[in-house]
């Protein structure tokens, strides 16, 4: 590998890293103020929507890098259509039987799913700010 490719791999993995590390804080903050100021059962379904989401955000992760770096034949684009909508049917049953079952709160579970966006807009905002500073 040349030096220019090992480094576009540093600047992705610490981009990876950077997320991670991101939606991880956000789930802990959305979680420390649930428990805060929010009865258990919102709390509970605060961490269930948070692991949801970064359980989500793992798989999305895998397959990116597995159409990445092929290991086998075929259209890439195929599997990660499939593989997406898979994982969103999974993830619409899974959300509807907890709300359905009542063993979650809707607003907690949702404050829940939103760390990972959270964390993805707080990392935009602060790479376009760096992107500026570094233009000025």
């Amino acid at each position: 590998m040349n030096a220019l490719a090992q480094n576009n791999q540093s600047i992705e993995t610490r981009m990876v890293q950077s997320l991670w590390l991101g939606a991880l804080v956000a789930f802990g903050v959305l979680t420390l103020l649930a428990i805060i100021f929010a009865p258990w059962n919102q709390v509970l379904s605060v961490v269930v929507g948070g692991l949801i989401a970064i359980a989500n955000f793992k798989l999305l992760q895998r397959t990116i890098l597995g159409v990445l770096r092929p290991e086998k034949p075929g259209s890439p684009m195929a599997n990660i259509l499939i593989k997406y909508y898979l994982r969103f049917i999974a993830t619409c049953v899974v959300l509807f039987v907890l709300i359905r079952m009542e063993w979650v709160e809707p607003l907690g579970l949702l404050v829940g799913l939103s760390s990972v966006i959270v964390s993805v807009i707080v990392w935009g905002v602060l790479q376009a700010c760096k992107t500026d500073k570094e233009a000025v």
